[in-house]
């Protein structure tokens, strides 16, 4: 998260030579009330002192202070220079305002030491995009796919206040439906081994937070209108609680519509076809989301607290042509309505209901449990994949799943332990078979604690995976039946796997700090890679699952290394990450010198272990001044399969990120951005070169108090790339062509959740 720091020199302080004693008060920015058990560090003594509940401090030492070092957990540190001052009062920004890397100064299993928190956008996509290694794929409307240093599907968990989210997990053309902007925060955790995360974060997780309650008595209202030309998308949401006394409800909506994306070309080849774009657009490809949210908080005495949430989720889109089938000339020509699609499309449904219960005592005691139902249906024109007669109906292909999760920790200063169990009861249907009926449970016994200033983490886990035969009638060429073909058959399996996770902070001066991890780490295979067998649509290809695969097991070793600005008012700063990490049976898809007896797209691609190394780093360096800033960042990736030398899928070309900025009066920012993305010739679904790309962009922003004018131009030249990660690549189609959005939101408070002017707050201490 790059620095935020704002210090408040409070007057009537007094000047004179002698600073060995200096007193004064930490703030939370913004409302000013007293941010308790904030650690000051005053240099060059190196003595350190708690502010009390009344935010106030006082430290003293043998010779004269110089500077003072405040951090306090979930905020900025800011270095102070004391200038012969003996008051200093400071404020404290919380980290939800750019991007960087949060340290934890005391246990908490709902905080990552190596999470990468996130200013609320309400687009998860570009928050992803804009930190270097990370990625997202545009799925369509309210459609999250992660993608986390080249790992995709289900190696990337995606969790909603502590509870894993089921659906979409099938493969990299489909995703969870979320939307950001009914969240309070959203944080990103690169890396696998997180013991708390589940283990399905072999790459990372996405993580959101839940609707907190409101400081004091009152009401806050968050609301945003977007429009972005291109592809004619829109959007809008609201986010409203209220709270009296102990209790607050909030109940939030948003929708979302986009037409036809617009690409920078008008034709492509596919299987040695040359096809033409009526306009440069694709047909079929608009949609529409929609969710909701609403909840009951209950607080108790010493921060007891009680949840109950309720989340659905909707989304509608067309379907390419050509993702689903052959694409025809004449389906390429319908582009008239940029809003409608028909057939092949898709439907998507969610609903959960979770709750919490947190109680304060000698430990903290939390439960948390959820139940979800995930429906998602496509349908398409019927064709038969190979011989025999036609289906009957257009629904290719149904994915019906029922999840719930239940949670239960104690937590102490020092240490935590807790225990989790997880169920999933999947079913489906249609012509296009892809999985069988299947059921996957987990149960994990996690412990965590502080020795010294290392946070060590275990993870137990016990998974058992099962699923159904399924056979379908054979057929010969003349279309009759001559037997059965056998897609999959009966299993059941009991897997074991674990997790050890060694983080430890490094703080070299109060000025450039770091840290390194050691993570071990074991995951059982998916329903998906054990049972798939059948056409997987937009990968063009028939995938067949093993189930004989054994669980993959990681070595992974992480480190980073930042130097913090010197002064709150801007400066150089720079931040480094890295790692490595060497996988015993690394599960991927891999094509064999095979055809399946299918119409089209039927060479087979298969679910292999092969033993694998990654490594890759990321940097980042900011320099800020009175008026102008300038940001860059770079992210490098490699991903190789030991046994044969080649690289992995969604291995990421080498991405670099430029941003030169300007602020303009109290309110006003501009800014013009850059972005240079390297050759690829290892694509995520086909070994064909992607050339490299230089894209501009955009951003002029007005930012008063409580509100915010966004304007962002996307791809300043129109320059058609082809996008490693975009569904549509295996057609040899490229991303999204320019697009300009205009966005507002609003954020208005009242009662006593309003903001306190500061001389009245300061009056009260």
């Amino acid at each position: 998260m790059a620095s935020l720091c704002l210090c408040v020199l409070a007057s009537e302080a007094a000047q004179g030579q002698n600073t060995s004693v200096v007193h004064g008060h930490v703030y939370h920015a913004g409302h000013l009330t007293p941010c308790t058990s904030a650690a000051v560090q005053a240099w060059p003594c190196g003595k350190t002192v708690f502010a009390d509940e009344q935010g106030h401090f006082t430290v003293a030492c043998s010779n004269s202070i110089d500077s003072l070092s405040v951090i306090s957990h979930g905020h900025e540190a800011v270095v102070i220079a004391v200038n012969g001052r003996a008051h200093v009062d400071v404020e404290l920004q919380e980290l939800n305002v750019a991007l960087s890397s949060v340290e934890v100064v005391s246990l908490s299993a709902d905080v990552e030491p190596e999470g990468i928190r996130a200013q609320q956008t309400g687009d998860v996509l570009t928050t992803l995009e804009s930190v270097a290694g990370l990625r997202g794929l545009d799925l369509g409307a309210g459609l999250i796919q992660p993608v986390f240093r080249g790992l995709v599907g289900a190696r990337v968990s995606v969790l909603e206040d502590g509870v894993p989210m089921a659906g979409g997990r099938w493969g990299a053309d489909h995703g969870v439906l979320v939307d950001a902007a009914l969240y309070d925060a959203v944080e990103a955790v690169p890396g696998g081994g997180h013991v708390w995360l589940g283990p399905e974060a072999m790459g990372g997780a996405l993580r959101l937070s839940s609707i907190g309650m409101l400081e004091a008595d009152g009401k806050r209202t968050q609301s945003g209108v977007r429009y972005r030309a291109g592809d004619n998308a829109a959007r809008f949401h609201v986010l409203h609680r209220s709270r009296k006394g102990r209790i607050q409800w909030q109940a939030g909506w948003s929708l979302n519509r986009h037409g036809n994306l617009n690409v920078a070309q008008s034709s492509f080849e596919y299987i040695g076809r040359q096809l033409e774009l009526a306009t440069s657009r694709l047909p079929n490809t608009s949609g529409r989301g929609m969710h909701g949210v609403v909840g009951l908080c209950v607080a108790g005495d010493n921060g007891d607290l009680s949840t109950i949430e309720c989340r659905w989720g909707s989304v509608s889109q067309g379907l390419f042509p050509g993702i689903i089938g052959v694409p025809d000339q004449s389906d390429l020509e319908r582009d008239d309505q940029v809003y409608q699609w028909e057939l092949p499309l898709q439907n998507a449904m969610r609903m959960q209901l979770q709750g919490k219960w947190r109680h304060q005592g000698r430990m903290q005691r939390t439960v948390r449990w959820s139940l979800s139902q995930n429906n998602r249906n496509e349908f398409a024109p019927p064709h038969a994949h190979g011989f025999g007669p036609e289906p009957e109906g257009d629904l290719s292909l149904s994915l019906a799943e029922f999840h719930v999760f239940g949670e239960g920790k104690w937590e102490s200063q020092r240490g935590g332990f807790g225990i989790q169990f997880e169920g999933l009861k999947g079913r489906t249907s249609g012509w296009e078979f892809l999985l069988p009926n299947h059921i996957r449970q987990r149960g994990s016994l996690i412990v965590d604690r502080l020795e010294g200033r290392s946070r060590i983490g275990l993870r137990l886990d016990v998974v058992h995976n099962a699923h159904e035969g399924h056979t379908e009638p054979l057929y010969a060429s003349d279309g009759s039946e001559i037997g059965e073909d056998v897609r999959t058959e009966a299993l059941s399996r009991w897997f074991a796997g674990g997790a050890v996770n060694w983080y430890h902070p490094l703080a070299f001066s109060p000025h450039l700090r770091g840290s390194w991890t050691l993570a071990l780490h074991s995951r059982a295979p998916s329903s998906y890679a054990l049972a798939a067998n059948g056409i997987h649509h937009g990968t063009f290809r028939f995938e067949q699952g093993n189930p004989l695969l054994k669980p993959e097991q990681t070595a992974e070793v992480r480190w980073q290394l930042m130097k913090l600005n010197k002064a709150p008012s801007g400066g150089f700063s720079w931040d480094l990450r890295g790692f490595a990490a060497l996988h015993n049976g690394f599960i991927h898809l891999t094509p064999l010198a095979s055809f399946a007896p299918i119409a089209h797209a039927g060479q087979v691609y298969a679910f292999q272990a092969k033993d694998a190394f990654r490594t890759g780093l990321e940097a980042g360096w900011t320099w800020s001044g009175n008026k102008v800033s300038v940001q860059n960042s770079l992210a490098l990736l490699g991903q190789w399969a030991l046994e044969t030398g080649l690289g992995l899928p969604f291995t990421s070309p080498a991405d670099m990120r430029s941003s030169v900025g300007r602020r303009w009066g109290r309110h006003g920012n501009f800014a013009l951005q850059y972005r240079w993305i390297a050759e690829a010739r290892l694509t995520a679904r086909n070994e064909s070169v992607t050339p490299s790309a230089s894209l501009w962009g955009m951003q002029l922003g007005w930012k008063p108090s409580g509100c915010a004018i966004e304007f962002e131009v996307h791809n300043l030249m129109n320059a058609a790339w082809l996008d490693h990660v975009s569904a549509y690549r295996a057609l040899g189609l490229v991303a999204q062509g320019r697009w300009a959005s205009l966005r507002f939101t609003l954020d208005v408070r009242g009662g006593d959740v309003q903001e306190t002017p500061k001389m009245k707050q300061q009056q009260q201490f």
